[in-house]
């Protein structure tokens, strides 16, 4: 299964594209087909809409013969899909992490970093449940036990044989500067440092404050950039904006994002020398515990 977000984002450029080249307004392709500009606008913005909306689009824009039309179609169904993330028993996981469960599923690659919490999909539960507590605490709205719970199914996207690809760029303060009690930073290094060093398909990196980051530019958020099997689809990238995460789908911008990952990739230790830094801070924390 492919994120249905991604496949619903494909559709929705590709509708798009194909518009554009008949000459078509968004009012001009709906009254066409038989629907008000809205109905073309959700489809072409990636909202779920009806398959039978889809397919009057296409039988405007394309031969029902042409291969596209078939391929498309394949994409409109694949976009209605629902995901784990739907269950009744991740129903307290929250909005946003249930985007991002839909982003992370089928990707071939993700590449993330992150500058001072280690990402979800490398979380413990213990981990994960204090920074959740933190937050509620802070006044945030969601059920922990449903929001830990999406973080540990979310996991089973990078593990087994056919896991994700993914590699991570850490800033040394992810490891160094416990946000949770000594013994849970602990688990949690020790649970890093194992998926650093047994999974072929992780990589972890850590990049030190005197790295030399070619044109020197660090970004301002945490990001992530999510890849798929299918060379059509969009690679997606979603930036960390605290509250929410803003998600860039055109490909121009997603391309800067991707060479930048490159140069802090790049910059970073390399993940054997991460490894031991990542073993350092936890017999540090041991220590001081």
């Amino acid at each position: 299964m492919i994120s249905p977000l991604a496949r619903r984002l494909r559709l929705g450029n590709s509708i798009r594209e194909l518009r554009d080249a008949a000459g078509l307004t968004g009012a001009q392709l709906g009254r066409e087909a038989g629907l008000d500009r809205t109905a073309v606008s959700k489809v072409e913005n990636g909202e779920r809409r009806p398959l039978d909306t889809v397919l009057r689009l296409l039988d405007v824009l394309l031969p029902e013969g042409d291969e596209r039309y078939r391929n498309l179609q394949r994409v409109a169904r694949d976009g209605l899909a629902k995901g784990w993330w739907t269950g009744s028993e991740f129903a307290g996981m929250g909005e946003r992490q249930a985007r991002t469960a839909d982003i992370e599923c089928g990707a071939r690659l993700i590449r993330e970093y992150q500058t001072s919490m280690l990402p979800g999909l490398v979380q413990t539960e213990a981990y994960a449940r204090h920074r959740g507590q933190v937050a509620l605490d802070d006044g945030a709205d969601f059920n922990l036990n449903g929001t830990v719970a999406g973080r540990l199914r979310r996991q089973q996207q990078i593990s087994g044989p056919d896991g994700s690809e993914y590699d991570v760029v850490l800033e040394p303060q992810a490891i160094e500067r416990p946000p949770v009690p000594p013994a849970v930073m602990r688990e949690q290094l020790l649970h890093l440092l194992d998926l650093a060093t047994t999974r072929s398909n992780v990589r972890v990196r850590v990049l030190p404050v005197d790295a030399r980051l070619g044109r020197g530019y660090v970004p301002r958020s945490p990001f992530a950039l999510y890849a798929y099997p299918d060379p059509e689809d969009l690679t997606l990238v979603a930036v960390d904006t605290v509250t929410a995460d803003l998600l860039v789908t055109e490909a121009e911008e997603a391309q800067r994002y991707a060479r930048l990952f490159d140069q802090l990739r790049d910059a970073a230790l390399s993940p054997e020398d991460s490894a031991d830094l990542i073993q350092k801070a936890a017999d540090k924390v041991a220590a001081d515990a």
